[in-house]
């Protein structure tokens, strides 16, 4: 694997809040959705449900309506899901588990079949592991640590060993990453802040710096973001304070042109 891979892994704690135009109207340390948007005139729905049953019959409606799954989030007792008008070539599937000892009795099964683990969430104690077929990866390999300092450094290894990280999550006390290789990415860094108005000014010093969000996270009080190195469209971020008032923004995104890529919720 003849990637580059460039890390930037800085542990720090510090301070600021921020949207796409820095306006927002409730103090940073409130609870918030932070939702992730590129330019990109996707066909996107945003669906939600109080209890996981629900959702699952919304997942079953919009496949059967030709879109896939592209974000699921759980916070503030609802189920979030993100879903993009597919290609005739991708093909989905997902599980349920209560324990990822679940998930990992049958990986070898789907990875054997040509799936591959293109998003995880962890809610009300229960996995939803996100397979798809016909990607551009090759191989994926995952990553579950009890300390955070232990998952960097795993993250640090597999980088080393031509894997990216495309997701990451927090459930049974565990850290998991989830890797892939032929990503298409030429470089990786994550940043840790305590505090969310700290990680807007880092977002702002990656873009300068050629990086995209791609993957944002809110765990035991910290504050992750995964950028890479990739395309150079535009991107841009908002903060909701309800998912009503997510919902508005992503409608409110969708006609500028701007499509979800990513959704966390934190304080």
């Amino acid at each position: 694997m003849g990637k580059t891979v460039r890390l930037i892994l800085i542990l720090m704690t510090f301070s600021a809040i921020s949207a796409f135009a820095e306006h927002s109207k409730y103090a940073a340390s409130a609870y918030k959705y932070v939702s992730v948007y590129n330019k990109g005139d996707l066909a996107q729905q945003m669906d939600s449900a109080m209890n996981l049953k629900h959702f699952r019959k919304i997942i079953k409606q919009r496949w059967k309506q030709g879109y896939d799954i592209s974000e699921i989030k759980y916070g503030n007792g609802k189920w979030i899901g993100v879903f993009s008008k597919s290609s005739k070539k991708t093909h989905q599937t997902y599980i349920v588990a209560r324990r990822w000892t679940a998930v990992d009795n049958i990986l070898k099964e789907y990875w054997d079949q040509g799936y591959y683990i293109t998003n995880i969430e962890h809610g009300l104690a229960e996995w939803i592991v996100v397979f798809e077929k016909n990607t551009s990866y090759t191989d994926q390999a995952y990553e579950r640590r009890k300390k955070l300092d232990d998952f960097v450094d795993h993250v640090n290894r597999r980088w080393k060993e031509g894997f990216n990280l495309i997701d990451l999550e927090y459930g049974e006390g565990r850290w998991t990453g989830i890797f892939a290789a032929h990503t298409g990415y030429k470089g990786q860094a994550l940043m840790i802040r305590s505090r969310w108005k700290d990680m807007t000014r880092q977002i702002k010093s990656y873009w300068e710096k050629g990086y995209r969000i791609a993957n944002l996270e809110y765990t035991l009080g910290k504050w992750m973001c995964l950028f890479t190195k990739t395309v150079k469209n535009a991107q841009g971020y908002e903060a909701s304070p309800t998912a009503e008032a997510l919902k508005k923004v992503f409608i409110q995104q969708q006609k500028k042109g701007f499509g979800l890529i990513d959704l966390a919720e934190g304080w």
